[in-house]
């Protein structure tokens, strides 16, 4: 088998999560390849929410904050399609919490572009920048008050006034 077919088997294993069938890729040396729009596979497997071959990938040494044709990494699709779980997997790796796509939008923009509670507090835990602008001068609070979506707003106004009661009040002496 071509080195081109073990990576797009590679690929499919990813997309269906078949960890198993990673691994014997993987160590018949399949390459880390990416599809025609440099989706690779952990972001394959961070868009489906394939925890356990997210995590065989990972340990393999499959860029964390690959990039597509779009500058989307596995982080952006993770948030987007509301998968928690890998989110947080990806960020204790070290994946860019901040990274900007194309559209100069993060994974707080995309999870609350797409109404996941969950994904915004989780990366709100993990430092996103709750300030930061799109390409089309929105934050994720203005995206989730064009979404009318209370319950993610009230989480970025308390966010954002807690960092900012942060550093603007002195810290206690030691």
């Amino acid at each position: 088998m071509s080195l081109v077919d073990l990576g797009k088997r590679l690929l499919e294993a990813a997309r269906k999560g078949q960890d198993d069938e990673v691994r014997t890729l993987m160590a018949n040396g399949a390459p880390f390849t990416t599809d025609w729009l440099g989706t690779s596979p952990l972001h394959l497997a961070a868009q489906y929410g394939h925890y356990s071959t997210a995590e065989v990938l990972l340990r393999a040494g499959v860029s964390r904050d690959a990039r597509t044709k779009v500058d989307r990494t596995p982080l952006h699709m993770a948030a987007a399609d509301g998968h928690a779980h890998i989110v947080e997997l990806l960020v204790r790796n070290g994946a860019d919490v901040n990274a900007k796509d194309m559209l100069k939008m993060t994974a707080l923009h995309w999870a609350t572009e797409r109404h996941h509670r969950d994904v915004v507090e989780l990366l709100i835990k993990y430092g996103a920048d709750v300030h930061a602008f799109s390409k089309f001068d929105k934050s994720a609070f203005d995206i989730a008050l064009e979404k009318n979506n209370a319950e993610i707003l009230v989480i970025l106004q308390v966010c954002s006034a807690s960092r900012v009661h942060a550093i603007l009040l002195p810290q206690p002496p030691e």
